[in-house]
């Protein structure tokens, strides 16, 4: 059929009254909130249906104009194994690379073993990176770490992400001086991080994820502020990190939503024309499950899918074998092809927020903003997340969170469960997970269980 044969005037325009009188006989005289009206973690009612929202102001990435960054882990703990799958993940469509750190909490278990210096890491990546245009992200470096590692890359095209987050983030002189080299050299780096993810992975709610990455945004305005770095200079250095789960319209009204909460605090900080922030999406620990694990592999579909329509400026997928030990090569590759799918057969990136005007994902978007905004402020009333922190409170109030929860379905685990377990390959065990703000992930399919 061509578009000109379809008739314009076949579905006429139809009022919500006219919709309501419909559903009220499909109903016959069951509660219309009861039945249709689901509500979130957070409490947010989700209705069935939207009006379009007129005139809705688009959230796009840094460069619209571009695809997301393909961001793909550089975590193994064998160093020889590691730069052999940093040459592979390069030369098969990965346009940045994480180097993950033993102690950052979004290590899972891996993490790179060996000193930079002693070890010959600066020199050796330096090498690998060589004429390479891409970014570079660091997870869990000192910032005398980063330094070092600015200094072998300077000569490279890459642009760099320290990732300094509240643990490590001291307002000391290796921090200013990187902050004085991303200021003079006019890349779109970044120094800080604003994490959630440690939120989310431990059983947190989209809010309270996003709280805690505004909260992490304060933290670092005013620990900057005393070595006089302006609000401005901050927000253009600092990065927002958030997890993408198989809730595809939430992550993606959650990743809106940082950029809103990021706007909001720009204005509050007296930043007339804020920066575009940056936001990094990964995967979620938490939404990987032990059993089937092939399972996992259409969860980061569907999060990655959310995350690139929500905006994400650069995206990491955790191998769906992940849980089981260090992935393997295929579980690899998989993780990095998820992407590039999307981008190089889908298209996804070619429409820039193509959920702005949707009604359901926008009313989304703002109430989860709100509530977000909500919590954030009842942190700072408690003195701030250093405090909150070190009290033990956001641990004890995620807790609780991850206690009310209701018992969830799981396709794999306890729905539709294998009654032969594949075998799966990996390359070795994983180490102790480290606790990120205080929290220890919990995934989905232990929950109930401890």
């Amino acid at each position: 059929m061509k578009a000109e044969e379809i008739d314009a005037n076949a579905f006429g325009p139809v009022s919500r009254q006219d919709w309501l009188k419909v559903v009220e006989r499909a109903l016959k005289g069951a509660d219309f909130a009861q039945t249709l009206v689901s509500a979130s973690d957070d409490g947010i009612a989700i209705e069935p249906l939207y009006q379009r929202r007129q005139n809705a102001t688009p959230q796009h990435r840094r460069r619209p104009l571009s695809p997301w960054v393909v961001s793909q882990r550089m975590d193994d703990p064998d160093l020889q194994r590691a730069f052999v799958q940093l040459d592979n993940d390069l030369a098969n469509g990965a346009t940045g690379v994480s180097l993950v750190f033993p102690a950052c909490a979004a290590s899972y278990g891996l993490g790179l073993d060996g000193d930079l210096e002693i070890d010959g890491l600066t020199a050796r990546l330096a090498t690998a990176l060589s004429g390479r245009s891409l970014a570079l992200r660091l997870e869990g470096a000192s910032p005398m770490t980063a330094l070092s590692l600015a200094d072998a890359l300077s000569a490279n095209t890459v642009e760099m992400h320290f990732g300094l987050g509240v643990t490590a983030m001291e307002p000391a002189a290796a921090t200013v001086e990187l902050f004085r080299r991303i200021r003079a050299n006019g890349t779109s780096s970044t120094v800080l991080k604003a994490d959630g993810r440690s939120v989310h992975n431990a059983g947190g709610t989209e809010a309270q994820e996003l709280a805690v990455m505004a909260a992490a945004l304060i933290y670092h305005l005013r620990r900057m502020e005393t070595s006089g770095i302006g609000a401005d200079e901050v927000l253009s250095a600092v990065g927002l990190c958030l997890a993408a789960d198989q809730d595809q319209f939430m992550t993606i009204a959650k990743a809106r939503a940082a950029r809103l909460i990021f706007a909001r605090i720009a204005e509050a900080c007296g930043v007339s024309t804020a920066p575009s922030a940056y936001l990094f999406m990964e995967t979620s620990y938490r939404m990987l499950t032990r059993l089937d694990p092939e399972t996992n592999l259409l969860r980061n579909t569907i999060a990655v899918f959310a995350a690139g329509v929500g905006g994400a400026d650069e995206i990491s997928v955790l191998p769906h074998t992940l849980v089981r030990g260090i992935p393997d090569p295929l579980a690899r590759r998989l993780a990095r092809n998820t992407q590039t799918i999307l981008i190089a057969e889908s298209h996804l990136d070619h429409v820039s927020d193509p959920a702005a005007g949707a009604g359901g994902i926008e009313a989304l978007t703002e109430a989860l903003a709100e509530k977000a905004w909500e919590i954030f402020t009842g942190i700072e009333r408690d003195g701030g997340l250093g405090a909150v922190m070190a009290s033990g409170r956001l641990a004890s109030r995620i807790a609780e969170t991850r206690a009310n929860r209701p018992a969830r379905q799981i396709v794999g685990t306890n729905l539709f469960p294998a009654k032969t377990e594949r075998p799966v390959s990996v390359l070795g065990p994983l180490r102790a997970i480290e606790a990120g703000m205080g929290l220890r992930p919990v995934r989905l399919d232990e929950e109930g269980s401890n």
